[in-house]
């Protein structure tokens, strides 16, 4: 049955991101990041870096789920052979409460990656659990992520995950150059 009132995937670039949706993105962002340091939404529309694109489902004029996604160069591959990939970094990934459980992440999530497959990204990276990611083709890898924190200090993060897009995703390790999206 269709959900009336709801509309389709849309894709709109950040920097087109108007006064009332960057109002509508931080309401939805505060509602579903609740831990502490996700209090960022309350003043800005994403984490650590704004994303060079947004998807978004609404019903009627609500926004009710949104996935980013940044233009990011990784080195990927087996130490010293890492090789610069175009990955689409998935982010700020959220759906509010009252419509969870109806496929609107995946249904996103697929409309993200044929855009990516369209534009030549050789895979796609998020961080989160497989659990939840692994229906949209999404796997945990053997290798070490390292980002830049904060405080600009190397760390390995352990919750990222790939998924192939125009290329297979690489063995080894991967190197993020900038903060964890």
């Amino acid at each position: 049955m269709a959900d009336r009132g709801r509309t389709a995937v849309v894709r709109i670039a950040d920097d087109e991101v108007d006064a009332t949706l960057d109002r509508a993105l931080r309401e939805l962002l505060s509602a579903c990041f609740t831990k502490p340091g996700d209090e960022i939404f309350r003043t800005r529309r994403y984490y650590a870096q704004p994303p060079s694109w947004r998807w978004s489902i609404r019903r009627e004029d609500r926004l009710i789920a949104h996935v980013a996604a940044h233009d990011l160069s990784i080195r990927a591959g087996i130490p010293p052979r890492l090789r610069t990939r175009r990955v689409l970094g998935i982010a700020e990934v959220c759906v509010e409460p009252a419509s969870r459980g109806a496929g609107l992440v995946r249904e996103m999530l697929e409309v993200a990656h044929t855009f990516g497959v369209e534009r030549g990204f050789d895979f796609a990276m998020l961080f989160g659990r497989a659990s939840i990611y692994g229906s949209s083709g999404y796997h945990a890898t053997n290798g070490r992520v390292h980002v830049i924190d904060a405080d600009g200090s190397q760390a390995v993060r352990r919750d990222a995950l790939l998924r192939s897009l125009a290329q297979d995703v690489p063995e080894g390790d991967f190197s993020v150059d900038g903060p964890a999206f």
